[in-house]
């Protein structure tokens, strides 16, 4: 059962192969049967729930091989089902690492969480490159695939590209299903460092936070960084945050091959938060072993438990917002909500997460604060990138071009409608 949808699969089907789901969809083009892949359930907002009754559930975590791995270029191609932790344990023996998601835990699909665009703590270092190109069956069965996929290539090394430049596997971004079933993606992987340093920068109010978080991520020094609300940093660190706390806190990790070269980029992010009348510091009052929990949550997120305590219920709002519009909003949440933000476009806009929190039994009156604050936040002209099943509707009818012209591409590759109906991706 699930805050965001009122339907459950009327049955699920699990195929071993890319054969298989192409036979899938095949079938279900002829019986005109509604489809909802899933592979892991770590969505975070529920988003491999069916929107309409009659559903068949894809469930693809039987295809977990990893079908490539090049330590080299740091790559590996792997199919939906193959986890964080299981891509973790690989590349680790090649010092190497995944780029995790933000509250999406480590039994969560890398493909699937990718493909969702689940934000990632290093989109700020790395931007949303984390995904080269890709294989499978669209909406009507017929196979395809972008990028170097698509060729006939014998060498060993055919999947080491650098950036893909397949712009076409946008198009299958935001939700796995919705124009296809994507049964294999190349993802990236990034180097182990062995100096790892976190920085907390304590802001007055959210205005500081975002004005933080463009100054410190314009230096392009950060590997990661993200601000947090007093409640998201408690849940993070596991600890009860002092009433005269600063409300907000910018977390930066920077890291490197030598001491030498952490020294100098604290340096330099000092200077700037002292020209913000703050200052950093490599711990929290109250908070034991602050950093090392930052780089513990980095390196494996506990997902949506963190934020559960027993008998409550959790419900991220998932937004692109700037940073106006975020000061704007701040006050349509409640004081026991919590909130991350991650700088995008070198701060010109920001990911903004809020979250409701609520008691076990109050998910009716849950569901329309969250219809209501969401249709607040749209009159705002905050984006959401990918609504849940609740607002979907709404937001269609906030940008009716945008969602015209995505459902006329839908047409022409799931002409019976069948992938994910009811589902909607900005």
């Amino acid at each position: 059962m699930s805050l965001f949808s009122d339907y459950q699969p009327v049955k699920t089907v699990s195929p071993s192969s890319a054969e298989e789901v192409q036979e899938i969809i095949s079938r279900a083009n002829r019986d005109r049967a509604p489809l909802v892949p899933v592979s892991s359930g770590t969505n975070l907002q529920d988003t491999h729930l069916p929107s309409v009754k009659g559903a068949v559930a894809i469930d693809l975590s039987k295809m977990d091989r990893i079908l490539y791995f090049d330590p080299k270029n740091r790559n590996a191609v792997i199919e939906p089902g193959v986890t964080f932790r299981q891509l973790k344990k690989v590349a680790q023996t090649k010092g190497l690492r995944t780029l995790a998601a933000i509250d999406v835990p480590e039994d969560g699909s890398v493909l699937s969480t990718y493909l969702e665009m689940m934000p990632l703590f290093g989109w700020t270092k790395y931007h949303p490159w984390e995904m080269l190109t890709m294989k499978g069956s669209r909406g009507d069965g017929k196979s395809f695939a972008t990028g170097q996929m698509s060729m006939s290539q014998d060498r060993p090394d055919k999947y080491s590209w650098g950036v893909s430049f397949a712009q076409v596997a946008r198009l299958f971004c935001q939700a796995q299903g919705t124009l296809g079933i994507i049964t294999a993606a190349a993802v990236t992987l990034k180097t182990v460092t062995p100096e790892n340093q976190v920085l907390f920068f304590p802001c007055r109010d959210i205005d500081q936070a975002t004005k933080a978080l463009k100054v410190f991520v314009a230096t392009e020094e950060p590997h990661e960084i993200f601000a947090v609300n007093n409640v998201y940093l408690a849940d993070l660190l596991s600890f009860k945050v002092p009433a005269d706390f600063p409300p907000w806190t910018v977390v930066i990790v920077i890291r490197g091959f030598e001491k030498d070269e952490l020294s100098y980029k604290v340096k330099d992010l000092g200077m700037l938060a002292r020209q913000m009348r703050g200052k950093l510091s490599t711990s929290l009052q109250g908070a034991k072993k602050a950093g090392e929990k930052i780089l513990a949550e980095i390196n494996a997120p506990g997902g949506p438990a963190i934020h559960k305590n027993s008998g409550q219920g959790w419900a991220p709002v998932v937004t692109i917002a700037t940073a106006l519009q975020i000061k704007n909003a701040a006050n349509l949440f409640p004081r026991t909500s919590g909130a991350i933000m991650l700088p995008l476009q070198s701060g010109g806009c920001f990911y903004y997460q809020p979250d409701l929190r609520y008691r076990e039994g109050e998910e009716a009156r849950t569901r329309k604060v969250y219809r209501d604050t969401c249709e607040k936040l749209l009159k705002g002209g905050i984006l959401f990138p990918r609504p849940s099943a609740l607002i979907a509707g709404q937001v269609a009818k906030r940008y009716p071009d945008n969602v015209g012209l995505l459902r006329s591409i839908k047409k022409a590759v799931d002409p019976e409608n069948i992938m994910n109906p009811g589902k909607l991706g900005l």
